[in-house]
């Protein structure tokens, strides 16, 4: 096993629906009717600083994005903040205090192309970065795009084609599950979106930690209001019986593996992770 360091970043917090990250509905609301209620998400990155790469995992949202976004799926908290990320609270800003450009990146997983996963992808046009999607995620981002057809585009709302298509990214398309350097794994885990990948990483004292970047604890631990068993995909998924089925593959890899999950919007574990420079090792 390599002596890799993994790094939490963080992109600051959205606060959306509550009923968009569980689907309108746990084992908290039975019997009883959904009340609409603001939910904090962090929007967290990774870093993998390994002896053979070093490897970014998503790139989380611009401000400017956001700015004109005031509806749904948002839903400002009590004070009326709808999003809330500070000046080094961004890929670039983090990685330098560690003393690492975005010229020293050799790989950048994106776990899907939603635009608080990449909104700092532009970044990246021109570097040697390899930028790493499943081609069934890229293509979906195209679709919708260009909604060529009604089911197509069911996502439009989420791919900003201003982040992806561009000349100057060097993409390295895959499919299916993909060793990238020893020790890190990429996961194909469609369902949220067709091409939705999650990241494997193996560290000698820590061992292994499973990257899930748009979900939260909840999301495989907890109950459905009319579910027999966990699992809680999106409210808004492509597929929410593929997204149940790459949970329960995950939750079993950590079981078997007797790792860790590592949720990127689960603003409550994420207060408790270890963050930049610290790492895990």
């Amino acid at each position: 096993m390599e002596n890799s360091k993994l790094y939490v970043l963080s992109c600051g917090s959205l606060w959306i629906e509550r009923g968009f990250i569980t689907h309108f509905g746990t084992y908290i609301d039975r019997g009883k009717p959904y009340t609409p209620s603001s939910f904090q998400a962090s929007v967290t990155q990774y870093f993998i600083d390994h002896p053979q790469a070093k490897i970014v995992v998503d790139l989380g949202y611009t401000p400017e994005d956001y700015l004109p976004r005031v509806g749904f799926p948002l839903r400002a908290n009590e004070d009326g903040i709808r999003f809330k990320q500070e000046k080094d609270e961004n890929p670039k800003a983090q990685l330098e205090k560690i003393g690492i450009s975005l010229d020293d990146i050799d790989y950048v997983i994106l776990s899907h192309l939603h635009l608080e996963h990449i909104g700092y992808l532009p970044l990246f046009d021109g570097k040697k970065a390899k930028i790493i999607v499943q081609r069934k995620e890229l293509e979906y981002a195209y679709s919708n795009i260009n909604r060529k057809n009604a089911l197509e585009p069911f996502q439009s709302w989420m791919y900003y084609r201003q982040h992806f298509d561009r000349s100057g990214l060097d993409y390295m398309i895959i499919e299916g599950d993909y060793a990238l350097v020893n020790g890190v794994e990429i996961l194909f885990t469609p369902g949220h979106t067709p091409g939705y990948q999650m990241v494997r990483v193996d560290l000698k004292k820590e061992g292994t930690i499973i990257l899930s970047p748009c979900e939260i604890e909840l999301m495989y631990f907890g109950i459905g209001i009319n579910a027999e068993a966990p699992g809680i995909p999106h409210a808004f998924s492509y597929s929410l019986a593929d997204e149940l089925r790459s949970f329960r593959k995950i939750a079993n890899l950590a079981r078997k593996e007797n790792g860790r999950i590592f949720f990127g919007h689960d603003q409550a574990q994420f207060n408790k992770l270890k963050k930049i420079p610290e790492f895990y090792g």
